[in-house]
């Protein structure tokens, strides 16, 4: 039974006319991603938008010029800012590389 498994097996197998149904599939797959990946791009960003629209402007422009001249002599910050956009970077490195 081995030996008719193993002869089986090493057969190789024949053509399968799908009628371009792997590419269908292979496209649909590749448009949801898409589509997933934008949904987590432009939904907070979106969410954000609709959130600022309901704050006090003027009051954020004058915390924001306030804190502007702290925030860029802040070292830690900057550190933090960089390392962040390094590991976003990286992440999107990895996912391009599995995909």
């Amino acid at each position: 039974m081995t030996d008719r498994l193993d002869a089986l097996l090493a057969q190789p197998l024949e053509d399968v006319a799908d009628n371009g149904f792997s590419m269908r599939v292979a496209a649909k797959i590749e448009c949801a991603a898409w589509w997933r990946e934008g949904m987590m791009l432009f939904a907070p960003v979106a969410a954000v938008a609709a959130g600022l629209s309901f704050l006090p402007g003027e009051q954020i422009a004058t915390v924001a010029l306030k804190l502007s001249p702290i925030l860029a002599e802040s070292g830690a910050i900057a550190f933090a800012a960089a390392v962040l956009a390094l590991t976003i970077t990286l992440e999107q490195r990895l996912r391009d590389l599995t995909m």
